[in-house]
């Protein structure tokens, strides 16, 4: 019976755990869906932990992934197959070091240095990378972030669930207050200028509707951005009556306008493409990093650069000249396009994405925070245009300070900052993940070559 009932709590918290990301939002149940997991894992044999993170990880991405049926159909179990097989081997990871006679604090560590492992292979380093439903995401609005990145978070999420645990309450309580101390030196104030900006929210539309739509944004904006393929096609090429009406826009508006459109390469190869116009002249192209797996979404774009550009001249005090980097939808998925642009001098971020009408509510509004934790992370706004939705104006912190919710079509209206400073994140922190995974393999092999395993204990609980 006791048994039975680990089961139903172990299958409760997978459950749980998918609660804590959008439409839901409930950060503690990510907490608790790993700290029960680890719970079970401290009486279980290696093969019992590999099944018991595969049960809990189908059941948390299906559950949390449920989308993925509208877009694959029966695939998703493959999917979602693939996917689980990170928590399983994570389970199976702890099961082997505990026998060969990693307990207490030891095992704590190990357990946050697995974690943060195995899910950042999964979200940025197999072929087929999933940047979605990671532990750090879930604890929105993301302390720490600025330092350490969304994985850095989850590393130290997954090390205090652990460490409570194992009841080392004293280092449990001294993880936390140094969270607490790092996110009050994340409350900086910026004095910097408002760029009045408006991103349009309309999907497969005809030239002209994103013109009209453009059109009613007010007098004083000094950016557009259209969504990911607003324009289905080489404009450069094929285009030039529709080319001469988006550059003729720019000159009346006096706005710079970002948006998503293609480049033919040799043969029959394509590049999706975030182009910025600005008085009727081309001043900045960004090649698509990241494609969508598993679509037709062009060839890889070879940089992550940020351009110079100048806006408000005549009508800001004094007008902004600086950088700006326009990252493409699935770019601002991983952690390195933004960073690289902010690197290269980008000030703020102007993002063109697509998020089809045909997939569900559910699928927009996840999408959005992967978005929402990249400005974080390091401290840029964003200007996101998504094609069906969630277009996002979004501050240096993460906050969205407007947004327009998913399946509608519309014009949003705000302010970005531009800003020159660095995170620690973006200079140095962004090194987190691979330091645990380096470690986690070194750590691993050791364990396996130079020590034998032990009768299993009890429940894994000694301290060292």
């Amino acid at each position: 019976m006791e048994h039975a009932n680990r089961i139903l709590l172990l299958i409760a918290s997978a459950a749980g755990y998918a609660c804590a990301f959008p439409p839901f939002g409930w950060w503690p149940l990510a907490l608790l869906g790993v700290g029960v997991l680890v719970g079970f894992l401290h009486t279980s044999r290696p093969v019992q932990g590999f099944m018991a993170g595969c049960g809990w990880g189908m059941l948390a991405f299906g559950t949390g992934l449920s989308w993925m049926w509208h877009i694959f159909g029966p695939f998703s179990i493959l999917l979602w197959a693939i996917l689980a097989f990170f928590p399983a081997l994570f389970g199976w990871l702890v099961c082997i070091v505990r026998l060969r006679g990693i307990t207490g604090r030891r095992l704590a560590l190990f357990i946050a240095v697995a974690w943060t492992g195995t899910e950042f292979v999964r979200c940025e380093l197999m072929p087929l990378r999933f940047p979605w439903l990671h532990l750090g995401l879930a604890l929105e609005p993301w302390p720490l972030v600025s330092w350490v990145g969304v994985y850095g978070l989850g590393f130290v999420a997954a090390w205090i669930v652990a460490v409570l645990a194992m009841r080392h309450l004293r280092l449990a309580a001294l993880l936390m207050a140094g969270v607490a101390v790092g996110w009050l030196l994340e409350m900086e104030l910026f004095k910097v200028p408002s760029i009045p900006v408006t991103a349009i929210q309309a999907e497969s539309a005809p030239l002209n509707t994103y013109l009209e739509l453009s059109r009613q944004a007010p007098p004083e904006t000094l950016l557009i951005v259209w969504p990911e393929y607003a324009v289905s096609k080489d404009l450069r090429r094929s285009g030039v009556g529709e080319l001469s009406a988006i550059q003729d826009l720019t000159t009346r508006s006096k706005a710079l306008l970002v948006f998503g459109t293609q480049t033919r390469l040799e043969g029959a190869k394509w590049q999706n493409t975030a182009l910025t116009i600005a008085d009727g002249a081309i001043i900045g192209e960004h090649g698509k990093n990241h494609t969508v797996h598993l679509f037709d979404d062009g060839e890889h774009g070879p940089t992550a650069a940020a351009f110079e550009a100048t806006l408000g001249e005549g009508r800001l005090d004094p007008p902004f000249r600086g950088k700006i980097g326009t990252p493409i939808c699935f770019d601002c998925d991983f952690h390195d396009v933004v960073r690289r642009m902010v690197l290269a001098g980008a000030e703020f971020l102007a993002v063109p994405s697509m998020d089809a009408a045909s997939w569900s509510a559910w699928q927009h509004i996840q999408h959005a925070q992967l978005l929402r934790v990249r400005a974080a992370e390091n401290r840029r706004c964003m200007v996101v245009a998504a094609s069906s939705g969630v277009s996002q104006i979004i501050d240096q912190y993460g906050h969205a300070t407007a947004s327009l919710g998913a399946m509608k079509q519309g014009v949003l209206n705000g302010t970005v900052s531009p800003i020159r400073s660095l995170t620690f994140y973006t200079r140095w922190g962004w090194l987190t993940p691979w330091l645990a995974l380096g470690t986690l393999l070194l750590w691993t092999a050791w364990l396996l070559a130079f020590s034998k395993p032990k009768m299993p204990q009890p429940a894994g609980l000694s301290s060292d």
